[in-house]
């Protein structure tokens, strides 16, 4: 084998390989579902505090904090039941299998940061006397831990996921230095917009990948 063949070879499977990622590792119809629901789920939630201050769950009765909470875990689902079933079906569509070594590395690399921030935000949310400069907090510390787990997924797949985890990295620090009191609007331009312009670009980079 020559240089060029090998050059050849080598093109063909990084392009194979940056395939199976797109299918896999970055569904891009689930980003921006969910992010139309993250959304939605900002809509919702001003108008119950009528403030974009995240803080304000505190002058809701516990009866409108339960379905506020609710409300959220159902979003938080369905965003991962959507995921799963469109990339397996994508997956098989395409002769791919869905649970190889870049969901396995996206998985592991995810994990750590939402465990992290479920911790926090039980702490944040739960004490006695739950405090509002404690409560402005969340979204930031989500918006930069979420960040960090793509960013790191990314290190082993294409350029996209690595972009994504930088915006929200910056947009994280951004938001906790200089808006820690805009919860809402935060979730809405990170975890909503953010995801939605994402998926479009991968939906058109996956169509750029099967066609002939």
């Amino acid at each position: 084998m020559n240089v060029d063949e090998a050059q050849d070879r080598m093109r063909e499977i990084q392009r194979i390989m940056e395939r199976a990622t797109l299918f896999t590792l970055l569904p891009g119809v689930p980003a921006v579902v969910g992010g139309l629901m993250v959304l939605g789920g900002c809509a919702v939630s001003y108008a119950m505090f009528r403030s974009p201050d995240f803080a304000d769950i505190l002058n809701l009765s516990f009866d409108a904090q339960a379905w506020f909470c609710v409300m959220w875990f159902v979003i938080g689902v369905l965003g991962v039941l959507l995921e799963v079933v469109y990339t397996t079906r994508a997956s098989a569509r395409h002769g791919l299998v869905p649970i190889d070594r870049p969901a396995r590395v996206a998985a592991f690399s995810l994990t750590p940061s939402v465990i992290v921030a479920m911790v926090l935000t039980f702490k944040f949310l739960i004490p006695l006397e739950p405090r509002p400069e404690e409560i402005q907090y969340i979204v930031p510390v989500w918006m930069m831990l979420y960040g960090t787990g793509v960013y790191t997924a990314g290190l082993f797949s294409i350029r996209a996921p690595r972009v994504l985890g930088l915006a929200f990295l910056a947009s994280g620090v951004v938001a906790l230095l200089c808006f820690p009191g805009y919860g809402v609007v935060s979730a809405a331009l990170s975890f909503g917009l953010l995801h939605i312009v994402f998926g479009l670009y991968v939906v058109r980079k996956q169509r750029e990948a099967v066609a002939p």
